[in-house]
């Protein structure tokens, strides 16, 4: 599947509170033995970038060790070495990480994609248009920052997407 395809799936799954808010890009650079980068964008500025080269360069791998795969991964950042303000760390993902975690979040349901160990699976579902918002909430917790802060985007977006429509008592009138 070409990357335009997948990314208009993951994209039309998003909650409708996301939906248009958030975007997902990759790209690759060919003259540069095929490197990648993937970013998210969220009302026009980007709040996540994984880049292969900074998996290479901080850890060894391109994969997480949460990444299916048969080729060398990395091990998990240690919750004690976090940078208390970022939502990863430099490296921790790569682009492969990003787009094989989009492709697994198309083959199964949003409540498996929020129990798995991957983060960025994680994040994907708590994004996903079948996740209710009761689950969103409880994600508000999750031990790694970038799926805390994508649960705390969603939760906030429903609400205000809440505010904004009319109630169905309104609408009879």
């Amino acid at each position: 599947m070409k990357w335009s395809q997948l990314k208009k799936r993951i994209e039309e799954n998003f909650a409708e509170s996301v939906g248009g808010r958030i975007e997902v890009f990759t790209t690759a650079y060919r003259r540069q033995d095929e490197i990648a980068r993937s970013w998210v964008v969220i009302d026009g500025k980007q709040k996540v970038s994984l880049t292969d080269v900074h998996a290479i360069w901080e850890h060894g791998a391109y994969f997480h060790e949460h990444t299916p795969t048969d080729c060398l991964t990395h091990p998990a950042v240690d919750d004690a070495k976090r940078t208390e303000s970022n939502l990863h760390e430099v490296g921790e993902f790569s682009s492969y990480d990003f787009k094989t975690m989009c492709f697994e979040s198309l083959s199964i349901s949003a409540q498996d994609c929020i129990k798995a160990k991957h983060p960025l699976l994680r994040v994907i579902g708590v994004l996903h248009r079948k996740l209710g918002v009761a689950k969103a909430k409880e994600l508000q917790n999750d031990p790694h920052p970038m799926v805390a802060y994508f649960a705390k985007f969603r939760v906030q977006a429903e609400l205000a997407n809440k505010q904004r429509q009319p109630t169905r008592t309104a609408q009879l009138l």
